[in-house]
Order: C-alpha cells, then structure tokens, then sequence
C-alpha cells in the first residue's frame, strides 16, 4: 500500500469522524441544552416556589423543610437562568474542546500512518536488499525480521535459502574435491598395481627356487628375500585402500529405522574393541530417516575405530545418541578421548589426512565416511566440544524428492 494511497483512507476516516462529530453536535448536545432550558422547565420551577410558600404558610410545622425546599429549587432555577445566558459561550467553548480533541487525534492518527508507512518501506528495503545478495549468490543472510507478518515470513524464507545455499555449496565443493582425489586414487592404484604384483610374484618365484635347488645361500638371502615380499604385500594393502577409496559404491537410500540399525552395532560390536564401551539410549518409538544400512553401519565402525585407536591403552566410552528436526535426523558419535588435533581439524576430511606414523594408515576413513554421507545428501562434521571428539552424521527424513 502505497503513502498515497494511506493518506487517501485517513482522509476518509477523518471526514466521517467530522460527519459523526457534526450529528453529535447538531443531534444530540443541542436537543440536550433546549431541553433543560425550555421554558415550560422554568414555568414549572416558578410554580413549585409559590407552591413551597404556599404550604409554609399552611404548615407552621414544617415550616423549615418547605424552606430548605424552597432554597434548593430557587438556587436550581438560578443556574438554569445562568445557562440559560452563558449557552452560547458554553456551547462554543465545548465545540472548541471537542475540535481540539478531535484535530489532536487525527494528526496522532496521521503521523502513526506515516510513521508506519515509512516502516514499512524501509522493511521493504531491507527485504530487496537481501533478494538482491541472494541472486548475486551471497549466502548466509540475516535479514533481521522476526515479526510474523507477511514480510517476516518472506524475510524467513530468504534466510533459509541462503543456508540451503551455503549447505549445498560446500556440499558440491566437498564433492568435487573427493571426486578429484579420488579419480588420482584410481590412477595410482592402476599404475602400481601391476608392477608390484609382477614383482611380489617374482620374488616367492625366486624364493621358491632357492628352497627347491637347496643353493647354498646364506640364510641372510632367505630373509631379505621374504621381508621384501612382506614390504609388497603390505604396499599391495595400500594400494587396495586407493582402490576403496576410489570405488566408494552409491548408497542404496531407503526409509529405515535409524534407531534400530545403532542398537544392532552397538549389540553386535560390544566387545569388538578391548579398551571401548558402547552406549546408546534407545528411544521409545522408531526414528525414520533416509539412508544405505550397510554403508551407514560402515561409517559408525570406522569412527568407533578411530576412537579406540585414539584411546590407545586407555579405557574410554563412545556414547551415540539421536536427535530429529522436522526435516533431519542427527546422529552424534562421542568420545572421550584426547580429541582431534588442532592442526588437522580444518583438513580432518581430507584424503591422507592422519596423526598416525608413517605405515599405519593411509588417513582415507574419514574421507570414505564423509564422501558416504555426502552421496546420502547428508553430511558429516566434526562437533567443536570440550571433551574428546564428537561428530555429527546429518540424514534427511524423507527422499530428496519429496522435501518441499
């Protein structure tokens, strides 16, 4: 609604608040001051004094409270002969009172229109200024309209599209990474594979030989000859883990319990590390969430490794609980561990990204997990805490299909 188009309405509230003031006046204050003034109220007045003397007369007894009457009518008739003489001044002076009453609330009313008016346009502003950085690709916006009007909902609206923006970006480029890193895995893994698996087979070959012709060869040849098979075998190991990471398989999404699947693991892997208790709180009623059972099982176990490795031979506890929105479904896996190292907390989901030494892991678990979850239109994220180290697995509740 326009200014013009405001001033035009208090316009017309105004002249109908003149017309009802005018009939207010004309119809009803007047009618109010002719009728206590009319001359037949006086005659009557007259008549009621003769009459008091009258009876005063005739009843010396009560000779004071005909008196008393008579002092009470006569001073009743006095001011009706007062108003009667100020009518027309009293008249004014009310109409004057009641015209300042009246202007003084229309211009409350007209500066409360205009003030609400340029509100309302500056809130519009503020709504196209946020459109704007939402179609210049900006995300994360605050508009900072809370009210449940119309504007505050669009302004709500813009604001959760912008996260969904800024989620979906560092979704794709998180995506785009992995994929890169994991089309250099696959190449490794096809270029080394073959020659070391023609050398491993060499040297038992060779090794072979020697047992079979009983050569006289120090027992020094024996051992170098099987300790670099056991070098190849524990490469041939690596480049399987290039091989995992490059053949990450698409998830199989189906509607499951997300629940029941964490009370399976924890049941099933009780006492699958030494030095780590498992809790999970089962809930009341299923928790439905869109995800690929075996991969998600996959994802919970290599965390839980990671903690118990972390732990080392200390004894620690990896509690699982599960949280719901009306859109999302948040698994949370925590220990109690000695945490995540600082240095390695903004690259932690890269590939060969580890704190392990040299020999004891390529660091390709987390970035399988988080490339899982990604290909769940999920994601999974490390949750800044004050103990040990927690993460935080994302499901949706319904097919990305079906969210509105």
């Amino acid at each position: 609604m326009s200014l013009r188009t405001s001033l035009t309405a208090v316009g017309l509230m105004l002249l109908s608040a003149g017309l009802m003031f005018h009939f207010f006046q004309s119809r009803l204050t007047g009618p109010l001051f002719g009728f206590s003034l009319h001359p037949e109220v006086l005659s009557i007045l007259e008549a009621s004094l003769e009459d008091q003397r009258w009876l005063a007369t005739q009843d010396p007894d009560n000779e004071a409270t005909y008196r008393h009457r008579f002092g009470t009518t006569e001073t009743l008739m006095h001011r009706l002969q007062i108003l009667e003489h100020s009518r027309d001044d009293i008249e004014r002076r009310y109409q004057l009172i009641l015209l300042a009453v009246f202007a003084s609330t229309a211009l409350l009313v007209v500066s409360g229109v205009v003030l609400r008016q340029n509100r309302y346009h500056s809130r519009l502003g503020r709504l196209q200024t946020a459109l704007a950085d939402l179609a210049g690709g900006r995300t994360n916006i605050e508009v900072g309209e809370r009210r449940r009007d119309t504007i505050g909902r669009i302004a709500t609206m813009i604001e959760r599209t912008s996260r969904l923006m800024a989620r979906d970006r560092r979704r794709l480029a998180a995506l785009e990474n992995l994929s890169a890193w994991q089309e250099s895995a696959r190449r490794h893994a096809h270029e080394i594979r073959t020659p070391l698996t023609g050398a491993r087979l060499e040297l038992t070959r060779l090794d072979s030989l020697l047992d079979a012709e009983q050569l006289s060869c120090p027992d020094e040849v024996h051992e170098a000859t099987r300790s670099v098979i056991q070098e190849l075998e524990r490469l041939g190991r690596f480049t399987q883990e290039f091989t995992s990471f490059a053949r990450v398989p698409r998830p199989d999404l189906a509607i499951q319990d997300l629940a029941s699947l964490v009370g399976d693991l924890v049941s099933t892997f009780e006492t699958a590390w030494p030095n780590l208790t498992l809790h999970f709180e089962p809930p009341e009623e299923p928790i439905e969430a869109v995800f690929d059972r075996d991969m998600v099982r996959r994802v919970l176990v290599n965390l839980c490794d990671n903690s118990s490795l972390a732990l080392g031979d200390n004894p620690g506890r990896v509690t699982l609980t599960l949280a719901t929105t009306p859109e999302h479904v948040f698994l949370s896996v925590a220990d109690n561990g000695p945490g995540v190292d600082p240095s390695v907390r903004s690259r932690l989901f890269e590939p060969y990204t580890t704190t392990r030494s040299i020999g004891e892991g390529m660091g390709l678990g987390l970035a399988i997990c988080k490339k899982i979850l990604l290909d769940h239109d999920g994601d999974l994220e490390l949750v800044d805490t004050n103990e040990g180290a927690t993460f935080r697995l994302t499901f949706n509740r319904r097919p990305p299909e079906d969210v509105s």
